[in-house]
Protein backbone atom coordinates (compact mmCIF):
# COMPACT_ATOMS: atom_id res chain seq x y z
CA UNK A 1 0.00 0.00 0.00
CA UNK A 2 2.61 2.72 0.76
CA UNK A 3 4.65 1.45 -2.52
CA UNK A 4 1.26 2.36 -4.62
CA UNK A 5 1.15 6.06 -2.79
CA UNK A 6 4.35 6.30 -3.36
CA UNK A 7 4.51 5.77 -7.26
CA UNK A 8 1.14 7.91 -7.12
CA UNK A 9 3.14 10.57 -5.62
CA UNK A 10 6.06 10.14 -8.03
CA UNK A 11 3.37 9.92 -10.89
CA UNK A 12 2.14 13.26 -10.14
CA UNK A 13 4.95 14.90 -9.06
CA UNK A 14 6.16 13.94 -13.02
CA UNK A 15 3.40 15.18 -14.70
CA UNK A 16 3.71 18.47 -12.58
CA UNK A 17 7.30 19.00 -13.32
CA UNK A 18 6.66 18.43 -17.11
CA UNK A 19 3.94 20.65 -17.07
CA UNK A 20 6.33 23.29 -15.58
CA UNK A 21 8.81 22.56 -18.04
CA UNK A 22 6.28 23.18 -20.93
CA UNK A 23 5.45 26.29 -19.68
CA UNK A 24 9.46 27.52 -19.68
CA UNK A 25 10.26 26.13 -22.99
CA UNK A 26 9.85 29.14 -25.00
CA UNK A 27 11.67 30.98 -22.76
CA UNK A 28 15.22 31.86 -24.70
CA UNK A 29 18.57 32.94 -22.30
CA UNK A 30 19.37 36.08 -23.34
CA UNK A 31 22.14 37.04 -25.66
CA UNK A 32 26.12 37.58 -24.36
CA UNK A 33 25.72 41.52 -25.44
CA UNK A 34 22.36 42.21 -23.86
CA UNK A 35 23.59 40.04 -20.51
CA UNK A 36 26.97 42.91 -20.65
CA UNK A 37 24.68 45.68 -20.75
CA UNK A 38 22.68 44.56 -17.97
CA UNK A 39 25.76 43.80 -15.67
CA UNK A 40 26.73 47.31 -17.06
CA UNK A 41 23.55 49.11 -15.99
CA UNK A 42 23.76 47.50 -12.36
CA UNK A 43 27.19 48.26 -11.74
CA UNK A 44 25.92 51.89 -12.53
CA UNK A 45 22.92 52.29 -10.68
CA UNK A 46 24.86 50.51 -7.48
CA UNK A 47 27.47 53.11 -8.11
CA UNK A 48 24.89 55.86 -7.85
CA UNK A 49 23.38 54.22 -4.55
CA UNK A 50 26.22 53.74 -3.62
CA UNK A 51 27.20 57.98 -3.76
CA UNK A 52 24.00 59.16 -2.74
CA UNK A 53 24.23 56.83 0.39
CA UNK A 54 27.38 58.79 0.73
CA UNK A 55 26.14 62.09 0.35
CA UNK A 56 23.27 61.22 3.03
CA UNK A 57 25.88 59.64 5.36
CA UNK A 58 27.95 63.39 4.98
CA UNK A 59 24.72 65.49 5.33
CA UNK A 60 23.25 63.35 8.79
CA UNK A 61 27.35 63.63 10.04
CA UNK A 62 27.43 67.13 9.51
CA UNK A 63 24.21 68.16 10.89
CA UNK A 64 24.87 66.27 14.05
CA UNK A 65 28.43 67.86 14.63
CA UNK A 66 26.70 71.06 13.97
CA UNK A 67 24.13 70.85 16.87
CA UNK A 68 27.13 69.95 18.85
CA UNK A 69 29.31 72.54 18.34
CA UNK A 70 26.13 74.55 18.42
CA UNK A 71 25.13 73.09 21.78
CA UNK A 72 28.53 73.57 23.17
CA UNK A 73 28.68 77.32 22.50
CA UNK A 74 25.41 78.27 23.40
CA UNK A 75 25.10 76.13 26.53
CA UNK A 76 29.14 74.63 27.31
CA UNK A 77 28.15 73.85 30.95
CA UNK A 78 25.05 71.65 29.62
CA UNK A 79 27.08 69.93 26.88
CA UNK A 80 29.83 68.86 29.54
CA UNK A 81 26.96 67.90 31.69
CA UNK A 82 26.18 65.37 29.27
CA UNK A 83 29.08 64.54 27.90
CA UNK A 84 29.56 63.16 31.82
CA UNK A 85 26.23 61.82 32.70
CA UNK A 86 26.05 60.08 29.54
CA UNK A 87 29.43 57.30 30.39
CA UNK A 88 28.53 57.21 34.02
CA UNK A 89 24.99 56.36 32.86
CA UNK A 90 26.08 53.17 30.41
CA UNK A 91 28.64 52.33 33.26
CA UNK A 92 25.84 52.28 35.70
CA UNK A 93 23.69 50.37 33.62
CA UNK A 94 26.56 47.50 32.84
CA UNK A 95 27.26 47.35 36.71
CA UNK A 96 23.83 46.82 37.26
CA UNK A 97 23.88 44.19 34.93
CA UNK A 98 26.48 42.33 35.96
CA UNK A 99 25.34 42.53 39.87
CA UNK A 100 21.85 40.86 38.27
CA UNK A 101 23.57 37.70 36.16
CA UNK A 102 25.86 36.99 39.00
CA UNK A 103 22.77 36.91 41.75
CA UNK A 104 21.57 34.67 38.97
CA UNK A 105 24.46 32.43 38.92
CA UNK A 106 24.46 32.00 42.53
CA UNK A 107 21.08 31.49 43.04
CA UNK A 108 20.76 28.43 40.45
Amino acid sequence: MKKEKDEELLRMLSSDLARLDAQYDDISPPSLPGLEQLIADEALRRQRQSRREFQRFLLVGLFLVSVVLFSLGFAPVTYWILQAAFPVAALGCLAVMRLRLRREDTEE
